[in-house]
């Protein structure tokens, strides 16, 4: 059975979403993973582990993740978390011939280091990605001295969150730098801002937003906002120039919102409490967009909208798809797939 350990550096850097596409890749691959997460920071129900249970493995078909045990500041895994890891892992291969596990991170909740992953590792006999979200400390002697931990077990590095205008001087740094230490650079991956963008269902829940009529699809994330009102452009060149947006105008603007929907608006938020003409709910459902109406006023409206950019999870499958159109174009998907053969 092969065991691929993800871990990272410090929390938020992507181990969970890089777990849930390699799960997906390998479910349509026909190569069905199991997915481990032994040890939790959280002390109820783990987000994680309820999100790849929820949307890959029960969808795909897959075997119930086992829950993970309470994660103490200690660096160290005590005798009955060792025997507990032996045993959970031991189960999985008696089913599944491939187990994803997210580790740990290299750094305890209070941000000192932490040798559980390490110590992960050795007692299971995983290969392990270990994840780096980027930043202009992330130098390549902290990447070398960290990922030589492992030793043999070490499969590479992924570098995540990369500002677009330092891609290719990271890829070049790195590489070179690496390369010389002969650590794997299995990726460099832009910056994807959607992964923490709100979806139009919590836009709905935070405004406390009426739907004109019920969405087909409200799971879909929104990470940029745009303002409705009198341009110098044509409607749909305006509203056109992005991918995921929602648009907030006043209710009493048909022509505004028309343009949107032809331009491919994700959502409409509609101020000031009015009700859309009929032809623009016909256009709305016609074309899938979700409306809805509030009765603040639209700069109101944006305020109310400012706690939820860049602060949701990345739980939906919907980031996921987009995360994995990423690893497509900047990293080789059927080589990291292959890591847990």
């Amino acid at each position: 059975m092969g065991i691929l350990q993800i871990t990272s550096h410090h929390p938020q850097a992507g181990k969970t979403s890089l777990a849930s596409v390699l799960l997906l890749a390998l479910a349509q691959a026909d190569k069905p993973a199991g997915y481990y997460k032994p040890f939790s920071t959280q002390s109820g129900a783990d987000p994680d582990l309820a999100f790849i249970q929820r949307e890959i493995l029960t969808d795909k078909g897959g075997h119930e993740a086992p829950p993970p045990s309470s994660l103490e500041t200690s660096s160290r895994m005590s005798e009955a978390q060792a025997q507990q890891l032996n045993e959970t892992v031991t189960t999985i291969q008696a089913s599944e011939a491939r187990l994803i596990l997210e580790g740990p991170d290299l750094e305890n909740s209070g941000g000192q280091p932490s040798g559980l992953a390490v110590q992960v590792a050795a007692q299971i006999d995983a290969r392990v990605v270990v994840v780096f979200r980027y930043s202009k400390e992330l130098a390549p002697a902290l990447l070398s001295e960290i990922s030589e931990a492992f030793g043999a077990r070490l499969a590479g590095v992924i570098i995540n969150c990369v500002t677009k205008h330092r891609l290719a001087e990271v890829r070049q740094t790195m590489s070179a730098e690496l390369s010389h230490h002969n650590i794997p650079l299995l990726g460099v991956l832009p910056e994807l801002r959607i992964m923490h963008a709100p979806t139009v269902h919590q836009i709905a829940e935070t405004l406390g937003g009426r739907w004109v009529q019920e969405p087909a699809e409200s799971g879909q994330p929104v990470d940029r906002f745009l303002i409705g009102g009198n341009i110098m452009d044509s409607g749909p060149e305006y509203y056109g120039r992005y991918d995921n947006q929602a648009v907030i105008t006043r209710s009493q603007r048909p022509d505004i919102q028309l343009a949107c929907l032809v331009a491919g608006t994700k959502c409409l938020v509609l101020t000031e409490g009015g009700e859309p003409t009929e032809y623009i709910k016909a256009e709305a459902m016609e074309r899938s967009v979700p409306v809805m109406v509030v009765e603040a006023k639209t700069l109101e409206t944006v305020e109310a909208l400012a706690p939820l950019l860049d602060s949701s999870p990345a739980h939906n499958l919907a980031k996921i798809q987009l995360f994995a159109k990423q690893i497509d174009q900047h990293m080789d998907m059927e080589q990291l797939a292959a890591l847990s053969l």
